[in-house]
């Protein structure tokens, strides 16, 4: 988050989430929503815990290679590369754990 608040900073960009909450967002694509049905599934046991966790990384994952797709700037495709390999260790975890009889 830091190294995000510093690209918009360096960038002019304002904080699209200055001001909020966990929970709480600005846009309207919908991710209100998609966080409340994932806490709800989440909060019903270990195992729907761990698909949420699936969910999240696979979505943060194509949300993060279409933000690389879209700049040349090396700062960003740094920052960004960070969470993106941080997705994938994640979304192996959560595998393996879901794949374990």
């Amino acid at each position: 988050m830091d190294a995000i608040k510093r690209l918009l900073d360096k960038y002019g960009i304002p904080d699209p989430t200055a001001g909020m909450d966990i929970g709480e967002f600005s846009d309207q694509s919908g991710l209100r929503d998609l966080y409340t049905e994932l806490v709800a599934l989440g909060s019903e046991s270990l195992i729907e815990a761990m698909e949420v966790g699936v969910i999240i990384e696979e979505k943060d994952i194509k949300d993060i290679n279409d933000a690389l797709e879209r700049t040349t700037h090396q700062d960003v495709i740094r920052v960004y590369t960070n969470p993106l390999n941080g997705s994938y260790n994640h979304l192996e975890a959560f595998t393996y754990q879901l794949s374990r009889p």
